[in-house]
């Protein structure tokens, strides 16, 4: 287990989020290199806040991360597996907004 999944596990995402994005976030304008764990992180961290702004920001992270991953897919159930994620994570957003 590396560093930062040691802080997420102990709840230190504000201490976790740069070194993971070190690690998996890639290099600004780029695709992020591990996009599962960019969208893991964002959805654990917004699990564990109170319903408001800054859950909704969170889960939009790992949405969107979420999505690039599925994107990359290269078979239809594949594609609908890694879409599982996205959904989920939809769901989530829907909600804590109340859309």
């Amino acid at each position: 287990m590396s560093g930062w999944r040691e802080l997420m596990a102990a709840g230190r995402f504000d201490e976790a989020e740069a070194p993971m994005l070190a690690e998996c976030g890639g290099r600004p304008n780029e695709w992020p290199a591990d996009p599962e764990a960019l969208g893991e992180f964002y959805e654990t961290w917004g699990d564990t806040l109170s319903p408001g702004l800054t859950a909704i920001e969170k889960y939009e992270k790992a949405h969107g991360n979420f999505a690039i991953f599925a994107s990359w897919s290269t078979s239809g159930g594949e594609g609908t597996a890694r879409m599982m994620d996205v959904s989920r994570v939809t769901k989530k957003i829907e909600d804590v907004s109340g859309r």
